[in-house]
């Protein structure tokens, strides 16, 4: 298996893992949604399963969530296996079009080491999420963990307006433009995992724990809305 460990293509794998079958597009199920959930794509193509308007693929961080959700045994036995074939198509193309990197274990899918450890509730009104909810869908649990164990000392908020954060955690440095929508950051766990996602390292959840909390608030339930639009580099 060891000519697998570097393997990136999602496809390729699921051709491996699982037997080949003829993809078809899903039937409207008894639990289907009739339209998307409110601030989600209205464009049928942007979901894995698009007569029901489930498992959203518009952003590495649905792709990923979706992947998570319909790997579930309970949620994979609502359709038939022709179904489940056209919905892990679906995902998995969209899984390799944001470049999200395939870990392998044994042939197998591994988890993401908890990459994605929580997720906007598909009910959950983001403007009703307090600041630890946002923070825990951009962290994960372990990470917001680590953030909060930073020590206030390490962190400097030298500049904070209403479209520029920028300072340092620790040798680290941090900026945020809600202007031009680009987040900098040069930890190695940031450069190197967690950017690629959109997602935080514990450097961000911290420097945000230090910025006036109306203002992170804000930026980070823009954050989870237009994520897509921003640059994380």
């Amino acid at each position: 298996m060891a000519c697998f460990q570097s393997e990136r293509n999602i496809l390729a794998l699921e051709a491996f893992l699982v037997p080949m079958v003829r993809a078809v597009k899903p039937s409207r199920k008894r639990d289907g949604r009739l339209g998307p959930p409110q601030g989600y794509p209205k464009d049928p193509d942007k979901y894995g399963d698009p007569a029901n308007w489930k498992y959203p693929v518009h952003t590495p961080f649905h792709a990923r969530a979706a992947r998570r959700y319909f790997n579930e045994p309970r949620n994979r036995a609502k359709y038939t296996p022709e179904e489940q074939a056209y919905i892990d198509r679906k995902i998995n193309e969209a899984l390799e079009r944001f470049g999200v990197a395939v870990k392998i274990k044994g042939g197998k899918v591994e988890d993401e080491a908890g990459t994605i450890q929580a997720d906007v509730p598909m009910n959950k009104d983001i403007d009703k999420m307090t600041f630890e909810e946002l923070l825990l869908v951009l962290l994960g649990k372990n990470r917001l963990a680590s953030a909060q164990g930073i020590d206030a000392a390490a962190v400097s908020v030298d500049k904070e307006t209403d479209t520029l954060f920028a300072g340092t955690v620790k040798e680290y440095s941090v900026l945020i433009d809600r202007q031009e929508r680009r987040l900098e950051h040069d930890c190695v766990d940031f450069k190197t995992n967690r950017a690629v996602g959109r997602l935080f390292c514990k450097h961000l959840g911290a420097f945000l724990m230090r910025v006036d909390r109306p203002h992170a608030v804000r930026l980070l339930r823009e954050l989870l809305r237009e994520r897509d639009h921003w640059t994380f580099e």
